[in-house]
């Protein structure tokens, strides 16, 4: 289980990289911060529908991410009984009471 786990963790950050340069070569409408990255050379390397095959690539990978985080999610919290509340509840120290001095 902790090599799934691992994997699933490796795969949510390849995710997130993925989506991050995949933002970041799109086009924007506004020719805004796209243009400081160098947005402006898309259409004549990656030709004139590269627009489109960026948009399906990022929502691909984007619901990849969202499943893989559910999974993740479920996955971690099934293996916790209780929760880190009741755990700190009962690991407190009792106070021992002090015979009063007459």
């Amino acid at each position: 289980m902790n090599v799934i786990r691992t994997l699933l963790v490796i795969l949510e950050a390849a995710c997130c990289l993925s989506l991050i340069g995949l933002v970041l070569l799109q086009k924007s409408k506004s020719e805004g911060l796209g243009t400081a990255f160098g947005s402006g050379g898309n259409d004549s390397l990656l030709g004139a529908r590269a627009g489109n095959v960026l948009t399906k690539a990022t929502i691909g990978i984007f619901i990849l991410f969202l499943v893989n985080t559910l999974v993740l999610g479920m996955l971690f919290s099934g293996s916790a009984n209780e929760s880190l509340m009741e755990q700190a509840v009962l690991d407190a120290p009792v106070p021992v009471s002090q015979p009063v001095a007459q």
